[in-house]
């Protein structure tokens, strides 16, 4: 992984040695390294900012700590040296692949919910979903999150951390069915670029309807009621439809729609 020093203090208690920190790309913890994770490398020769490569490590309490950091030098960079602490900002293309899929895995350690509602959203436009829209959040209260279509399938989604909402939703979820079953339409407000708010209309006749509830659980299907599936959808599987577009260059709209219908079978 590739990033820069945040932070970089000395040690108070050891003039030779130092610590610091390494900036967090995916909105989480930053990397703690020490002077031995950095090869020994002279406190002078860092600064703030500098641009590291390193390998990045997280224990389950959510501490994060980087080791093997070198610093990064452009290719081009006729100044290069062959120090032992530098490396050349030179990437093959499975590893540019292999730091995509890492990106997206990252929403694992969003616990904000917000914020993992806001990272859901982009997550489903990331594999694949554009006629995707996010309903305004100040009149939210007990509604989805949002909702999607795409050939004929037309899903309303919630994003939930909580592992027992099957009785904490089962009210909306309940709505959220009814919104779909009884309706040939749906109308809803969406925010615009602007921040403002308008009223979208979708029609729904002839479509697959599913109610998701999006989760870092497993996925699996909860009920059928009404011609409407309800759904408990993993984001670890939606990262998995995400490494299928990359790995598989014949992945099309066709293979990700019949990905999605029948995710949680």
């Amino acid at each position: 992984m590739i990033s820069q020093i945040k932070n970089l203090y000395k040690d108070k208690n050891n003039e030779d040695s130092y610590y610091g920190f390494i900036k967090a790309l995916d909105g989480g913890n930053d990397y703690y390294f020490k002077k031995i994770d950095f090869d020994n490398v002279p406190f002078d020769d860092l600064s703030i900012g500098l641009k590291v490569s390193f390998n990045h490590n997280e224990k389950e309490s959510g501490h994060r700590f980087a080791t093997e950091v070198k610093m990064v030098i452009d290719c081009n960079d006729s100044n290069n040296t062959d120090s032992p602490h530098l490396i050349k900002n030179i990437m093959s293309f499975n590893e540019y692949k292999s730091q995509l899929i890492d990106s997206i895995m990252q929403i694992r350690s969003i616990c904000d919910p917000i914020q993992y509602e806001d990272a859901v959203f982009v997550l489903l436009k990331t594999v694949g979903i554009n006629k995707i829209f996010q309903f305004d959040r100040e009149k939210q209260a007990g509604r989805a999150d949002g909702f999607f279509i795409i050939e004929n399938l037309a899903v309303m989604y919630d994003c939930t951390l909580k592992d027992n909402f099957v009785s904490y939703k089962e009210e909306q979820i309940e709505n959220y069915i009814n919104k779909l079953s009884q309706k040939a339409q749906l109308t809803f407000n969406i925010k615009k670029i602007d921040g403002g708010i308008a009223p979208k209309t979708i029609q729904l006749t002839g479509k697959n309807k599913q109610v998701w509830i999006i989760t870092k659980g497993e996925s699996k299907e909860l009920s059928d009621f009404d011609n409407v599936k309800v759904k408990e959808i993993s984001i670890y599987d939606l990262c998995e439809i995400f490494k299928k577009r990359i790995d598989d260059i014949t992945y099309d709209n066709e293979k990700l729609v019949n990905d999605l219908i029948f995710i949680g079978k």
